[in-house]
């Protein structure tokens, strides 16, 4: 999707995490994702709405779901 689609998609990756907490499948799910969230962050064409919903999600979900300490 594009833009008001990828944002809302940033907002409910971050509920699922949130969910699943620092589980097998709560990592899993986070580094499956990673790629995809970074992509979108780093696209200049994204919208801002969607840039900012996924450095929320990438955020949250690496201080929660994400074991590897670096």
């Amino acid at each position: 999707g594009k833009g008001e689609e990828q944002a809302l998609s940033g907002t409910v990756l971050t509920l699922l995490c949130l969910q699943m907490g620092s589980s097998p499948e709560g990592e899993e799910l986070f580094h499956s994702l990673k790629p995809l969230l970074i992509s979108v962050l780093t696209d200049s064409t994204a919208s801002p709405g969607a840039r900012q919903s996924c450095a929320t999600a990438l955020g949250i979900c690496c201080y929660i779901a994400a074991a590897d300490l670096e």
